[in-house]
């Protein structure tokens, strides 16, 4: 039974969200739905392939919530997690570590719009909480001229499988400054300094590619794909991040490309493997 103080923490929250959270949500909208969101999706996704995904499946989803401008579920994502873990501090401070690292990692590829909800939602529930010093400390040392260098080979790991060298090349001459922001901030001080106690490069890479795959940007979401076959995800792990997006696109009332166009998984990991044999 709910307490007094948990009712009021509740309450508190709901008003958080009201005011900072949910003002962009469309009228009409699907609200938060625990029994499907994590009872269905989520206990699907984790299944995949005996378990491959129990770790990162949670990460994976509240990107998807993002990439499809619902990024004020997350919030309730977390706090549903937590009591359905009967968390500790301690896991609070690790599930809420990874959420910042899933926010770092897409939020170029989405755009600040999308993530701010999902930001100051969770702040606000530590904060509903008295859990505020959960969130303080920074994970990296300030933006430098390493992350440059750490960006162009970290891009170069993810796009090994891809063969598609020609696109960076014309970025970077005639997009000069967004190539040097790409290199250094997305694939170096983003992806490139996540903390791998939290992430390996290859769960960095699942998390992005289900975001592409969720923005509906197939092109770069079959490169990514390919990339994710490279590290070693099978295509029944690729299928089963497609077929969450689409479940998850569904519900929202969002119509993505590969439901009328199916991704061939297949094809890509052929590609994928070819390119990697003759490098």
């Amino acid at each position: 039974m709910e307490t007094d103080s948990q009712a009021a923490q509740n309450d508190d929250f709901e008003s958080f969200l009201g005011k900072y959270v949910t003002t962009n949500v469309a009228p009409g909208s699907v609200l938060y739905d625990s029994e499907f969101l994590i009872g269905e999706l989520l206990d699907n996704l984790t299944k995949t392939d005996k378990g491959s995904f129990e770790k990162v499946g949670f990460y994976v989803l509240n990107a998807m919530c993002c990439a499809m401008k619902r990024a004020d579920l997350v919030p309730s994502l977390f706090r549903s997690i937590l009591r359905d873990r009967n968390a500790s501090e301690t896991d609070t401070r690790a599930i809420f570590s990874t959420l910042q690292e899933t926010i770092n990692i897409i939020w170029p590829f989405v755009g600040v719009p999308q993530v701010i909800p999902a930001c100051l939602g969770l702040a606000g529930y530590l904060k509903a909480c008295n859990a505020s010093s959960i969130g303080q400390a920074r994970s990296r040392q300030d933006f430098g001229p390493d992350d440059t260098n750490l960006g162009t080979e970290t891009r170069k790991t993810i796009y090994k499988a891809s063969a598609n060298g020609e696109v960076f090349e014309m970025l970077a001459t005639y997009f000069g400054d967004f190539s040097h922001a790409l290199n250094g901030i997305c694939f170096g001080y983003n992806i490139g300094r996540v903390d791998h106690n939290i992430f390996s490069l290859a769960e960095s890479e699942l998390v992005l590619t289900a975001t592409l795959i969720s923005l509906g940007a197939t092109r770069q979401a079959e490169s990514h794909i390919k990339a994710c076959i490279a590290f070693g995800y099978t295509e029944a792990n690729v299928k089963a991040v497609i077929v969450t997006a689409e479940q998850l696109s569904d519900w929202l009332g969002v119509q993505l490309p590969s439901t009328k166009s199916p991704i061939d998984v297949s094809r890509l990991a052929q590609q994928a493997r070819k390119c990697l044999c003759s490098t």
